[in-house]
């Protein structure tokens, strides 16, 4: 039955064999004037440049929205069909044009197309590092037909203002490879590096140098090979997410010439070191200075203070405290430290006491206060009786 249906479809007449139909110029010939002011466009990379897209928004980079009309051609062409001559001649004087940072090349319809219509595209180009004495219209040209045909120089040696870098137009074919440094000698012997910068340009295959197409989808790049020692390096998800990352990083700022092959990223974590074992000898040297158990105290430090740098301070002729000496100021400086426990330094009254925090510290030190402050109170009262002073009445309860 299916060999039956078969040789049914293949015996079908669809018209292919009916005869030809004539249709006169007069039916096409108002189209032919009405194409005559239009540009054919070809985004150069369709993965990225919706073709619908590209006819609404490159009127509005022009600013004629009202006054151009865009239309798809199929799946590789567009055209915008412009209402006045000045229009269309003022779209092409502004070329290349870029939409999604990608070029957009375009040409003006033709009745019949060569066989290279809309292969190529116009830059403009400015050559850099020619040397002062070299520099001239011929030196230029000579090395301008390296990178493609030219179509302007924009340099005469009489009105031209700098010659830092000198722009050229050049027509390049879309399928070959952009060049942005050329090594040129002299008959002097001399020989100079010359690079190469594309005016305009956003994005290009980082792998390859042409403008068609992404890094990710480049029909001339090798696919990288994942290199590995299963047996020290067993595969886990990590490796695969970082070659996965490797195929799909953006090559953003392509003028810049750095590719993605130029830093790859790490495949695989490097091999973790092992502790090296303890030195009997450096922790017997340093066994003096570690404490062997909680209880066990440092020896009290005590902090000299250098005579040369000490201030000494001369006592007022109204006051009634005695500087103290250098050993005194040593014996106050003493310093005790427990192990594992954080110490205070407190000084009460004109004792200058000192606590340990403790346990029980917050207590002990609450009843020494008390018992201070009794003891001053009651050395007051002394010393304002035998001085004569007038005592204050106790107050009544």
């Amino acid at each position: 039955m299916a060999d039956e249906l078969w040789d049914e479809l293949q015996h079908l007449d669809l018209g292919r064999e009916d005869p030809a139909l004539f249709i006169p110029h007069e039916a096409y010939a108002a189209v032919e004037e009405r194409n005559r002011l239009s540009i054919i466009a070809r985004p150069l990379n369709p993965r990225v440049q919706n073709l619908n897209a590209v006819i609404a928004a490159l009127p509005r980079s022009w600013g004629l929205t009202s006054r151009v009309h865009g239309r798809v051609l199929d799946a590789t062409y567009v055209q915008f069909l412009f209402q006045t001559e000045v229009d269309l001649l003022s779209v092409q004087r502004r070329e290349p044009w870029l939409f999604n940072n990608w070029f957009v090349a375009s040409q003006r319809w033709e009745v019949l197309p060569a066989v290279d219509f809309l292969t190529s595209i116009d830059l403009w180009v400015q050559m850099r590092g020619i040397p002062l004495v070299y520099v001239c219209e011929e030196t230029a040209i000579e090395i301008a037909q390296e990178i493609g045909q030219i179509i302007t120089l924009d340099y005469h040696d009489a009105t031209s203002t700098q010659i830092a870098f000198i722009r050229v137009r050049v027509r390049i074919s879309i399928t070959e490879r952009l060049r942005f440094f050329q090594r040129i000698t002299f008959d002097s012997g001399e020989s100079a590096l010359i690079s190469f910068q594309y005016e305009r340009l956003r994005r290009i295959c980082s792998s390859c140098f042409r403008l068609t197409h992404h890094r990710n989808f480049c029909p001339y790049r090798q696919p990288p090979v994942l290199i590995r020692n299963v047996e020290r390096h067993p595969p886990n998800g990590r490796d695969r997410v970082v070659f996965q990352d490797n195929l799909h990083r953006s090559d953003l700022n392509s003028q810049s010439l750095m590719s993605d092959d130029s830093i790859p990223a790490p495949r695989y974590h490097p091999p973790r070191v092992a502790t090296p074992p303890l030195n009997p000898e450096e922790l017997a040297a340093a066994s003096p200075y570690f404490p062997r158990s909680r209880n066990t105290s440092v020896q009290s430090l005590e902090a000299p203070l250098s005579t040369g740098s000490t201030r000494r301070h001369l006592p007022y002729s109204d006051s009634n405290i005695t500087p103290s000496t250098g050993c005194e100021m040593s014996y106050k400086a003493t310093k005790n430290f427990d192990v594992g426990e954080s110490s205070k330094r407190g000084e009460v009254g004109d004792f200058g006491n000192k606590f340990e925090k403790g346990d029980s510290s917050k207590r002990k030190t609450m009843e020494v206060l008390k018992k201070n402050n009794d003891e001053r109170n009651m050395k007051k009262k002394g010393s304002e009786s035998n001085a004569g002073g007038i005592l204050k009445p106790p107050k009544k309860r």
